[in-house]
């Protein structure tokens, strides 16, 4: 992203800020990946956005932790940024799709970043949140032993982006064609089993929904979603990964030199996702797991004939992956009470 972008970017969130009397908000740098600004510049980004934003902003970030370095991490230590780290799992799963222009394979140089991060102490608060994409080639516990030695604090699960014109493979597991809803159950289990001091915010979301509470995560059971994106080169989008659908999902024609955030407020392609379960299909609306599963992620509605109008790609394993958080909870509410 170019400096007049950035700091136009942050008129834009101040103005916005102003308007609507905000207390605070944050900001992510993502990608790509966005250590490529490398250390000058991103902490004369981060200074320029905490000084002329008007309210407490909170700076975090999404990296593969390829290009850490001794600047880097002193740059993020310095200015408590939320640090997210890409890894799908072992050398052979990360290696399956996580590769450099040359076709290589990056997950030693994110071992050898993590290493770097732990070596002193004011670095290592750093590492501990991971994103991982489910890849059904590796078994979940294999998958949980992985990150259970790596001292994760927190992973975030996320299913691959497909959608009804794209699907994901569906190979048979258990005779049912619920695969990924399978793997989540079982990486669940062994999840609560556990019950150690690993956050996975997929379950603890579609936990908090089920107890009646309100989830924050934009893929689960959640009824507004108030981010928007700003590209490298100014344009104003709502999610980026509705990019798998096609580049029109995300163009609305709006950039931070010409256009407001209100303006974005307004346009349809982010007032959908900001109007909850008004905006799901006849069969979401109906459905009885609507409230944990707020239709599932947007970009894995999308099918050409019905545009966004459509059940999740992966309904039938969300289904599946409820079934077996509901008759957990609830053998343990029933324990409980009997005691």
């Amino acid at each position: 992203m170019p400096t007049d972008v950035l700091e136009q970017t942050a008129v834009r969130i101040s103005e916005h800020v102003k308007t609507h009397g905000l207390a605070g908000i944050d900001i992510v740098f993502h990608g790509g990946e966005p250590l490529l600004l490398g250390a000058r510049l991103l902490e004369a980004f981060i200074l320029h956005l905490k000084a002329s934003i008007p309210c407490q902003v909170g700076i975090g970030i999404q990296t593969n932790a390829t290009l850490f370095s001794s600047q880097i991490l002193d740059t993020l230590s310095r200015h408590q940024v939320q640090v997210g780290i890409s890894v799908d799992g072992p050398e052979d799963a990360h290696d399956r799709h996580r590769v450099d222009h040359k076709g290589r394979g990056t997950h030693s140089r994110v071992i050898e970043a993590l290493r770097l991060a732990s070596s002193r102490d004011a670095w290592s608060p750093l590492i501990g949140n991971y994103l991982a994409v489910v890849d059904l080639g590796t078994p979940p516990a294999r998958l949980y032993e992985y990150f259970s030695g790596l001292g994760a604090r927190s992973i975030d699960l996320i299913l691959p982006d497909r959608h009804h014109d794209a699907p994901p493979s569906r190979p048979l597991h258990r005779g049912r064609r619920t695969a990924y809803g399978d793997w989540l159950a079982d990486f669940f289990d062994l999840w609560y089993e556990a019950q150690g001091p690993m956050s996975l915010r997929l379950f603890e979301e579609i936990i908090v929904a089920m107890l009646g509470g309100v989830s924050t995560h934009e893929s689960i059971a959640a009824k507004s979603v108030d981010l928007v994106v700003v590209e490298t080169d100014g344009a104003i989008e709502p999610v980026d990964t509705l990019k798998v659908v096609g580049r029109q999902a995300t163009h609305i024609g709006l950039n931070v030199f010409e256009n407001s955030f209100d303006e974005a407020l307004s346009h349809p392609a982010i007032r959908s996702r900001m109007s909850g379960y008004s905006a799901l299909c006849d069969q979401c609306q109906s459905c009885p797991e609507v409230r944990h599963c707020g239709g599932g992620y947007l970009p894995h509605r999308w099918g050409r004939e019905n545009g966004f109008l459509n059940p999740s790609v992966y309904c039938a394993d969300l289904t599946q992956l409820f079934a077996r958080i509901r008759g957990r909870i609830m053998t343990d509410l029933a324990t409980a009470r009997s005691s």
